[in-house]
């Protein structure tokens, strides 16, 4: 079991350095940034919960985890409509 959650960190570490470089290099969008550091915010998280015997996505843990996720959500959601509506 340990193995996926290792494979799960390194994918969630890829997609966040590709969502930076995107960022920096090509489109330079806000929303970007903000998605990259919440997939370092996902790898953060699935490392502690791979080397820590705390269930990290269960109990408060898993509702902070919950919370952030609505709040990006939320944040991206805002963002896409904003700017629908400029264009």
């Amino acid at each position: 079991m340990a193995v996926n959650g290792y494979l799960a960190t390194v994918v969630w570490f890829l997609i966040a350095g590709y969502l930076l470089f995107t960022a920096i290099r090509r489109e330079r969008k806000p929303i970007l940034f903000i998605l990259s550091g919440f997939m370092v915010f996902l790898g953060v998280w699935e490392l502690i919960n791979v080397l820590n015997d705390v269930d990290m996505k269960a109990g408060v843990y898993g509702w902070i985890y919950r919370g952030v996720a609505a709040v990006v959500l939320v944040v991206c959601l805002i963002w896409f409509f904003m700017s629908r509506r400029r264009s």
